[in-house]
């Protein structure tokens, strides 16, 4: 087996491998979701505080229209109270216009509650955007900082990419399906380093007896290592 295409191999996978670890992992990238997420819930509030502005007109447009109905009924009631003699009809349209003006008065008051809130709604509106360029110049600026960041990123998966066929060429079939075989069996290390007497993929030290092992493997064979059983190159 090609030992050091193997080798060269999967240096770039596992960079890649890396590479795509980094990218959820990015502080920009948190950055930029806390800033937009930031800028989210400012707009949120923005739209709350609206529908209480129309809430509370369309509150203060039903007691002006109710009240403009309980005026009309009351100038009628009042012009046939000036033409009863009888004092109990008298007496029953005097009281229909008390319910009347207290019911107005409700309406007063529930309009002028609504003013209120109305206008503090319409205060809280303008400082909320107020606030919103800024909230809005942090996160285009996350955006841009995060965008720098991944071409980064993005140009370091790219040579990667490029410069794998290079080595993969070098490998037989069979040597590709063995490499790819132990990838995946071995979570992505299949070739693994003997440094001295220790294997890099299981970073265990290996014994006299098993470097004797691996220093017995055949010319042109690729030894494993005899602890965790990935292929090792010296």
């Amino acid at each position: 087996m090609n030992a050091t295409a193997l080798l060269a191999l999967q240096d770039i996978d596992s960079a890649l491998v890396a590479v795509a670890n980094r990218r959820p992992r990015l502080s920009e990238l948190a950055a930029h979701r806390a800033a937009t997420a930031a800028v989210d819930a400012h707009l949120r509030s923005m739209a709350e505080a609206q529908a209480r502005i129309d809430a509370a007109q369309a509150s203060i447009e039903a007691a002006e229209h109710a009240a403009t109905e309980i005026t009309t009924k009351r100038t009628r009631l009042e012009a046939q109270l000036k033409t009863v003699i009888a004092p109990r009809e008298a007496e029953a349209l005097m009281h229909q216009i008390a319910t009347l003006n207290e019911q107005r008065g409700e309406l007063d008051d529930q309009e002028l509650t609504a003013l209120d809130e109305q206008g503090t709604a319409e205060s809280d509106l303008a400082a909320l955007g107020q606030a919103l360029p800024v909230l809005e110049a942090q996160a285009s600026t996350a955006e841009a900082e995060l965008a720098k960041v991944t071409a980064v990123l993005d140009t370091e998966e790219a040579d990667l990419r490029a410069r794998r066929p290079e080595f993969a060429a070098t490998l037989t079939e069979a040597e590709t399906a063995a490499y790819e075989r132990a990838k995946q069996h071995f979570d992505g290390v299949a070739i693994a380093r003997l440094e001295g007497h220790r294997c890099q993929g299981c970073h265990l030290d290996l014994s006299a007896a098993e470097m004797d092992q691996v220093k017995a493997t055949p010319e042109g064979a690729v030894p494993e290592c005899p602890q965790c059983g990935r292929y090792l190159v010296r």
